[in-house]
């Protein structure tokens, strides 16, 4: 389960309009974005009872603050692909939001969307408390740590799967303790984020591609600055810690290793000494960062730098705003009236002091004024460019829908052969053709005598009988009929829309999740039937020792 808190943008809109859109969009999303679908929404601790008047109150009662700017918070909890909760779960998921954030009796808006391939909930908290008219500050001012531990409590009461990077785990006492943490130094989340956006390499991923060995196995200052610079990296102090120079883009040197902070590094290295490096910079071209899509990446990246610029005059005026920009602060110094020291009585030396500050007061405000009207040209001029797509949504709207597949599960894709991303089809003559009905309560059986703890998850369990059975050959649509005739049966506690969840179940076990899923299964086989025929030979001798014996 995924964590998100959406952070309060400026926006120019009163109070009240803001937190009316947010109300909006969480229950009714489709006034937004017909595309985007909800099939559960409620509100806790309101007295009205309709949306309108709930949104009412809300704004009402967040509009009598006047400490906090903005009092509603904006939280989002997702589920993993194949995973389908029902409604009183995500009743129960946002019961457990309020009582670990500390904001219980608070008003609640919440909403369970469908729109993408995982399931999620908004969640819209007004942290002013109706009773006691205080702005409650969620989990301690930890409302993050507090949402990642919801996560675990959720995951683990209504049998989710866990993220492998989860910040929490329920241990055997049932506790709330944290994951054991990576050795290794992650990118941040903005780099990641850069990266699924773009499919390029963050800086911070080329400074530990290209720079941890140099530095690690570096002897000595001038080895170090030697190596990165052969690297096209660069290596300062800045203050008393460290920076590793991208081209243009600085990185923490702590960002690469741990032991590589400069107190580190002095300790090993002595004294730090300054390198010697070109004037002019070394260009680091894009990278892609995965082997996946290469092609459609390169073509991508043709694509988006060719769209940085509307014509050939607007990036001219963004040049020289930009280099006017850039003058501006040696202009205004030289410009500003000072009385020079030793210098001879003249206009400024001569005029009484106060009068100099008025000059001084005046000319700063102008200066100001000049400086703004740059930020609101090249404003203007960043405003009219044309937005960059996202990787992936770049491959969808060119009809690259296996790509952009591809690319969303690229980190389990990359260790794995290209020619195990398909999944084998059966021949004809082993496919089964019993009733799907039938085949349904068989291998769900079977699921459940395995691993009884899937009985916990309904959804997953359903999506995993739907693999078994495209691996046995049954077609997609009896898979689909099958499931929803079938799983209504099997969950008479659960109210759904059948349909879409027998058709969800099925895109699972036909997906990239799916394909990965049936060729290790018939990798497994494959080594099953090699150590049988390995083995073969060992049992005939043994069988032919035991037969010698008993003559």
């Amino acid at each position: 389960m995924i964590v998100k808190k959406f952070k309060n943008q400026k926006n120019t809109k009163p109070k009240a309009q803001q937190i009316a859109d947010i109300v909006d969009y969480i229950r009714q999303p489709h006034n937004t974005n017909p595309a985007e679908k909800i099939e559960h929404s409620g509100g806790l601790n309101f007295i009205a009872r309709t949306h309108d008047t709930q949104r009412n109150e809300m704004t009402t009662l967040a509009s009598e603050t006047v400490y906090s700017k903005m009092p509603v918070s904006h939280y989002m909890f997702s589920w993993r692909e194949g995973e389908q909760p029902t409604a009183k779960q995500v009743d129960e998921l946002v019961d457990i939001f309020l009582r670990e954030q500390g904001l219980e009796g608070c008003q609640t808006v919440y909403g369970l969307h469908y729109n993408t391939d995982n399931y999620h909930v908004h969640i819209a908290v007004n942290r002013m408390h109706p009773e006691t008219m205080k702005v409650i500050n969620p989990g301690k001012g930890f409302d993050i740590i507090a949402c990642h531990k919801v996560a675990a409590l959720v995951e683990h009461k209504q049998g989710w799967q866990s993220e492998a990077k989860s910040l929490f785990i329920i241990n055997e006492a049932g506790e709330t303790v944290r994951r054991p943490k990576y050795t290794r130094v992650k990118p941040t989340a903005a780099a990641l984020d850069f990266e699924c956006a773009t499919g390029e390499k963050s800086a911070q991923r080329i400074a530990q591609d290209r720079g941890w060995n140099a530095i690690r196995d570096a002897k000595s200052w001038s080895e170090l600055h030697d190596k990165l610079h052969r690297s096209g990296l660069r290596f300062e102090k800045k203050g008393s810690g460290a920076i590793i120079f991208v081209g243009d883009v600085a990185v923490k040197a702590s960002s690469v290793d741990r032991d590589f902070s400069m107190g580190k590094l002095c300790k090993r290295l002595g004294e730090f000494v300054p390198g010697v490096y070109p004037a002019k910079k070394a260009k680091i071209e894009p990278e892609p960062v995965s082997w996946l899509n290469k092609e459609e990446w390169q073509h991508y990246q043709r694509v988006k730098s060719s769209s940085t610029m509307l014509d050939p005059s607007m990036g001219l005026l963004h040049a020289r705003q930009i280099r006017e920009r850039k003058e501006l602060p040696t202009k205004l110094r030289q410009a500003l009236p000072h009385p020079p020291l030793g210098a001879a009585p003249g206009p400024i030396r001569t005029c009484p002091r106060p009068i100099l500050n008025i000059g001084r007061h005046l000319q700063k405000l102008q200066h100001k004024k000049e400086r703004q009207q740059l930020r609101r040209g090249l404003s203007r001029w960043k405003r009219r460019l044309p937005a960059k797509p996202r990787f992936e949504d770049w491959l969808r709207d060119r009809g690259f829908n296996d790509q952009a597949e591809q690319w969303r599960h690229r980190h389990k894709l990359e260790n794995i052969p290209s020619a195990q991303w398909e999944a084998p089809s059966l021949p004809e003559s082993q496919q089964q053709a019993a009733d799907p009905h039938t085949a349904y309560a068989a291998q769900r059986q079977d699921i459940l005598q395995n691993d009884p703890d899937m009985v916990r998850s309904p959804s997953m369990l359903d999506a995993h009988i739907a693999l078994h059975m495209r691996e046995n050959g049954f077609k997609r649509e009896d898979i689909v009929e099958a499931i929803q005739h079938c799983a209504p049966e099997t969950q008479p506690e659960h109210e759904r829309n059948w349909q879409r969840y027998a058709e969800r179940a099925t895109d699972y076990a036909f997906g990239v999740q799916g394909n990965l899923w049936l060729a290790k299964r018939a990798e497994e086989r494959k080594e099953e039937q090699e150590r049988q025929v390995a083995e073969a030979p060992q049992e005939e001798e043994a069988r032919e020792r035991l037969r010698l014996r008993f003559r």
